[in-house]
């Protein structure tokens, strides 16, 4: 997928992620600040924001639990857009085209990708997308938004 940027689409928008590693992330959060998913747990939002509804509760003495709700809403810091690529060069029929082969092109850095008005550029030899804190911004928002 990194090597084709026709695919990232999706993916920079927030849209492309599988809901049962986000829900893994977000009971690994609650477990770090004494709480557990309860309730309805983990839900996909609905609507014009990409995120999630994650129901928590305190673990520790029954009297002193409490329950708390929040949405995650993804936002995408980044863009793509394809450089313009050149038409090709017209070339004369090769007379004899078995007895040559041309080499396989090397492939070509991906650029196009801007991230908070950074520039990336991906290495089609060691391909490697930016973090996903270079990628997105998570925050809580209310039941309102």
């Amino acid at each position: 997928m990194i090597l084709d940027p026709t695919q990232w689409g999706g993916f920079l928008e927030g849209q492309d992620f599988t809901q049962l590693s986000a829900c893994r992330q977000a009971a690994v959060f609650a477990a770090r600040n004494s709480a557990r998913i309860s309730g309805d747990g983990c839900v996909r939002l609905s609507g014009e924001h990409e995120g999630f509804s994650v129901t928590v509760e305190t673990t520790g003495a029954e009297a002193r639990q409490a329950t708390a709700s929040a949405n995650a809403v993804i936002e995408p810091k980044c863009s793509f857009k394809a450089p313009e690529t050149p038409a090709p060069e017209e070339t004369e029929p090769d007379p004899n085209p078995e007895e040559t082969e041309e080499p396989e092109p090397e492939p070509e850095p991906i650029t196009g990708l801007i991230c908070e008005g950074d520039a990336w550029t991906i290495d089609p030899d060691d391909p490697e997308l930016p973090s996903v804190t270079d990628l997105f911004t998570v925050r809580l928002t209310g039941d309102d938004e």
